[in-house]
């Protein structure tokens, strides 16, 4: 049998097993870990697919190289598993890699939510949050409130942190439950109206976001949303401050 053939009936098959299990591993990631705005917000999509692409490309050209059929069926098993290796190893590496930076915590800071992730947050101080925070969810983000500086030490505490790109929502000593945001929520929170009127120049998408919450103009909200890496989201809020959709426009 000419070798490109034989070994182009396996690529294919290879070829169609990588892309099966790189559709789950993308269903997985997007899905359960970063749904969205997340993965926009924090540059995942990219970077996955991106690993993803390389691992499930060059598992079959690796097949359409080596495969032959001069080789004996122990030697064919032999790259195959070698190959297969290969590609789970790079799998899992760029599995844990976004797992360990996938958003965690939501947290109303002030006049805005702060998507922070999990490898931004202080783990060692995880045990100094309330009961039933000390903990980051692996999957979804946990909500939480921050609360204000006690003093005028721990004020100049949080500046020199934020300048250092640490963020309330990062410290675990600073939570308090999602609860007690409700009222300070209610009171920053503006209508959407406003945000068409200040940035008539997004109100296209705007408008796509405003239909997907199938919700009257009159009862729509916003909060800025952010994250260490962007500050031009915000989230739709209904009047009972449900989160009802996101769209990516600077809300400040």
């Amino acid at each position: 049998m000419n070798r490109f053939i034989f070994a182009s009936r396996y690529a294919r098959r290879h070829l169609l097993l990588s892309v099966l299990v790189g559709c789950l591993s993308a269903a997985t990631v997007f899905g359960l870990l970063y749904p969205p705005p997340f993965q926009h917000m924090l540059g995942a999509s990219q970077v996955f697919v991106l690993l993803l692409a390389v691992d499930v490309v060059c598992g079959p050209l690796l097949t359409l190289v080596l495969a032959s059929p001069r080789k004996s069926r122990q030697a064919l098993w032999i790259d195959w598993s070698l190959i297969g290796t290969v590609q789970i190893i790079a799998l899992l590496y760029g599995l844990h890699a976004v797992w360990i930076a996938r958003p965690a915590v939501l947290a109303f800071e002030v006049d805005r939510l702060m998507v922070a992730t999990a490898n931004e947050v202080q783990i060692q101080d995880l045990s100094q949050a309330p009961q039933g925070m000390r903990s980051l969810p692996w999957w979804g983000v946990m909500p939480v409130h921050t609360r204000a500086p006690k003093d005028a030490n721990e004020t100049f505490e949080a500046l020199e942190l934020g300048m250092a790109g640490i963020s309330p929502a990062m410290r675990p000593s600073w939570w308090l439950p999602w609860k007690k945001a409700q009222s300070a929520m209610a009171q920053r929170m503006q209508p959407v109206m406003d945000l068409l009127q200040r940035r008539p120049q997004e109100a296209a998408r705007l408008q796509v976001a405003i239909q997907k919450t199938k919700l009257p103009l009159d009862q729509l909200y916003y909060l800025p949303l952010t994250s260490s890496k962007t500050r031009d989201y915000v989230i739709l809020l209904d009047s009972d401050l449900n989160q009802v959709g996101w769209a990516e426009i600077d809300g400040f």
